[in-house]
């Protein structure tokens, strides 16, 4: 009888351990999905509710992440603006310099701060305080701060890069599924036969909103002007001699 007690406590026993061994993994492989993003690193309030609210801290495989824009999508059910720029250097140094500038500085100013980088290649997050961000690519996704009215509105926003064309040298990006606002925008340039680079950025938008549709063109047009300026900045500050072409 003795005997039969010991075994039958030795087996209940067993099952315990197992038991506890299981839940003890368990809680530290979930631990380790809700780390995937390091919020604390990121310094916006809004950012970081947008990145929670799409659960997109929670996520081990960044592919998970969409671009609203896709092959089949037709330009002509999209509003549609453009704006010109222009650069007084050579083109091939603009093109080059826009596809290394850091994005911790360019998107570091009064309107527009950077809360996170994620790239979906490698399955990785760069944050502000990195001391270097890789070079622009296709699946980058981007996280924004935009700034409307002094401060009294902050909207966040992310996009994704969805082409580069060496060729035609074009960055092509689109918000991502679930933003408030779903589209794309080209940035191009082009030669301007006189040794200066035209820019040429064109946006295609709508939302649920029309109001927000109708706001839309004024903010844009404020936000993309501060871009290419700091990139105006950033270039006279920059010898481009030594940006060479891949």
């Amino acid at each position: 009888m003795i005997l039969k007690l010991i075994r039958r406590f030795q087996v209940h026993f067993k099952l315990i351990i197992l038991v506890v061994e299981f839940t003890f993994l368990s809680s530290f492989c979930h631990s380790q999905d809700v780390k995937t993003i390091d919020l604390k690193a990121i310094r916006q309030k809004t950012v970081r509710r947008y990145i929670t609210e799409r659960k997109i801290d929670q996520m081990n495989d960044f592919s998970l992440i969409h671009a609203s824009w896709k092959n089949e999508t037709d330009e002509l059910d999209f509003n549609f603006r453009e704006k010109v720029f222009f650069l007084k250097y050579k083109v091939a140094n603009v093109w080059n310099f826009y596809r290394h500038a850091n994005p911790a500085e360019v998107w570091n100013k009064q309107s527009i701060r950077l809360g996170l980088l994620i790239s979906k290649p490698s399955n990785s997050a760069f944050y502000v305080n990195n001391i270097a961000f890789p070079d622009m690519d296709t699946g980058q996704v981007y996280f924004l701060k935009l700034r409307l009215a002094k401060g009294l509105f902050n909207i966040p926003v992310a996009f994704e890069i969805i082409k580069i064309d060496y060729d035609k040298q074009l960055f092509e990006f689109s918000y991502i599924e679930n933003n408030k606002s779903k589209g794309k925008q080209t940035i191009q340039f082009f030669d301007n036969n006189k040794g200066d680079t035209r820019i040429v950025h064109q946006s295609y938008f709508k939302s649920e909103s029309s109001f927000r549709d109708l706001l839309y063109p004024h903010f844009h047009k404020k936000f993309i002007k501060e871009f290419h300026r700091n990139m105006k900045h950033y270039i006279r500050k920059t010898d481009l001699t030594v940006i060479k072409d891949e």
